[in-house]
């Protein structure tokens, strides 16, 4: 038979043989990783969610419009205005940290119709707490944009209305299409409906801005705030302690199941 052919029973009986290094290996693959463990506190997640809904029997969206829409709720969730609330209001509970750590310690997923926040820490109250005054800051301004992109719809159509009545307007040589109702254009003066026009664009275009890419037919909850973690997401004493060990028993399996031990003569 070949030297190098592979027989189960064979290399069984070599593994069997040689059991007391199996056990050894395994054994110093757990105390391998109890001792890293030392050395690495756990790590606990805090995880709270936003949900982000569209009410589209309102206003019809092509999906890239739906998507750049999704994508301005997570930038303000993700936002320098709300890290800065967090940090000032985490201050006022007496919690000391720096922007830096803050984004160290926090991220955020987009998943279908909710934003997920994620804090990590070695203290998992303290992850609960950030996590939960990040996901408050968060709701507050995504309702902010909203209110904003609600008003620059309701501006949007009082600037068609005049729009329509300015084409009405004997001498102007445009015509309205549908015409106005009299009702509406007949309380206007040409010069009204010019000031007005112009005063609301201005203010159309401020509340644009404002809005942050957040459409007036989208709706925001904080549907899920965080509990403090009970197991840890890293680090965790009794699974490195059974990774390690199941590291030393497979390595153990490994050398002896070899045709030669390493180190024999």
């Amino acid at each position: 038979m070949p030297e190098s052919e592979f027989t189960p029973f064979e290399t069984l009986q070599r593994i069997l043989s040689r059991w007391w290094l199996v056990v050894i290996l395994a054994v110093l693959g757990g105390l391998l990783g109890w001792t890293f463990q030392l050395f690495h506190a756990p790590v606990y997640e805090a995880t709270a969610d936003l949900t982000v809904a569209m009410d589209f029997t309102k206003h019809e969206l092509t999906q890239y419009e739906e998507d750049h829409a999704f994508s301005a709720a997570g930038a303000i969730i993700r936002s320098i205005a709300v890290q800065d609330q967090v940090i000032a209001a985490a201050q006022a509970d007496g919690i000391s940290i720096t922007p830096y750590q803050l984004e160290q310690m926090t991220s955020s997923e987009g998943m279908l119709s909710a934003w997920e926040i994620h804090v990590r820490d070695q203290d998992p109250q303290l992850a609960a707490e950030l996590v939960n005054l990040w996901a408050q800051a968060a709701d507050e301004a995504l309702n902010t944009a909203l209110d904003h992109a609600v008003h620059a719809s309701q501006l949007q159509a009082q600037i068609t209305l005049l729009e329509s009545c300015l084409a009405s307007v004997p001498g102007t040589g445009l015509v309205a299409i549908p015409p106005p109702a009299p009702k509406e254009c007949g309380r206007y003066s040409l010069a009204e409906i010019q000031t007005s026009l112009q005063a609301w664009t201005d203010e159309l275009v401020l509340e644009r801005q404002h809005s942050l890419g957040i459409l007036s037919i989208m709706e925001f909850a904080l549907t899920g705030t965080a509990s403090i973690p009970e197991e840890p997401v890293l680090f965790d004493r009794a699974g490195l302690i059974v990774a390690g060990t199941m590291i030393g028993l497979v390595l153990g399996v490994w050398v002896t199941s070899s045709r030669k031990v390493p180190g024999s003569g």
